[in-house]
């Protein structure tokens, strides 16, 4: 498969869950599923429990940089061989998920179908929603999904859970960078969420007043759900200059991710 392939018909997204054929488990990586966990970036490890990714869970990212905070956490699985597929954010790309640290060689972006001179672009309903869905939860081990992928009904969401737990794929839900801290059943809109991660706070490196260049962002990052006792909060760069997703006090002892060029 194409590194980043963009899916943007039904053709293509039919194909996707033939993709879990490759895999006896029913996930294209080959990820152990018996294990039942998916490892994180370092920033990550004292931050969630067991400083894993439980499988078969959702995680709902809200905050201004709830997008980047969505696609770190994707990247630990991704660099240890994992699949990834974005849904429901149009307006992430190829070069955004890999700044961040996912293997572009193991990303699909799937798209809702575009207007054109040929075409109305008409978007998908509650019942494409859903067989897209669940070819991604069949082929990936991670699944991204954007606001774009909150308009499915709430039985159909409820479905799709249980095959994502059937399966042990991971759902992470990004919610709108302008909706608060929201309770963890509420943060994965229809899908619900085990865990609700929140980054705000958000200050650029580089910047001065009217001057400067955006060299590195830092944001407040905190955790919360059924599996927390207590809220965790960490400072974490999204990314440092350096094109790292790390703590603020592990900037300079970290492995540099892929660069996107």
């Amino acid at each position: 498969m194409a590194r980043g392939a963009l899916a943007d018909n039904l053709a293509a997204l039919n194909a996707l869950s033939a993709l879990s054929a490759l895999s006896p488990k029913g996930v294209v990586s080959g990820v152990v599923a018996r294990e039942r966990t998916l490892p994180v970036l370092p920033a990550f490890a004292d931050l969630l429990p067991h400083g894993a990714i439980q499988r078969g869970s959702v995680i709902g990212c809200h905050g201004a940089a709830c997008v980047s905070l969505a696609l770190a956490l994707a990247a630990g699985p991704s660099r240890e061989g994992a699949w990834v597929g974005i849904a429901g954010l149009p307006h992430v790309g190829v070069a955004a998920a890999v700044e961040l640290g996912v293997a572009p060689e193991r990303l699909v972006l799937v798209a809702e179908p575009v207007a054109t001179a040929q075409s109305m672009g008409q978007r998908f309903d509650d019942a494409r929603w859903a067989e897209v869905l669940a070819a991604m939860i069949d082929g990936f081990d991670v699944l991204v999904l954007g606001p774009g992928t909150q308009r499915v009904h709430t039985g159909t969401a409820r479905r799709l859970m249980a095959r994502l737990q059937a399966r042990g794929a991971v759902a992470i839900v990004v919610g709108h960078p302008a909706v608060g801290q929201a309770a963890p059943q509420r943060a994965g809109g229809p899908f619900g969420a085990d865990l609700t991660l929140h980054a705000d706070g958000t200050e650029w490196a580089g910047l001065g007043h009217g001057h400067g260049v955006a060299r590195g962002r830092r944001s407040v990052v905190q955790v919360a759900g059924r599996r927390v006792p207590r809220p965790r909060r960490t400072h974490l760069w999204l990314p440092t200059a350096e094109g790292c997703v790390a703590t603020v006090q592990q900037q300079g002892a970290v492995v540099p991710l892929r660069p996107t060029g």
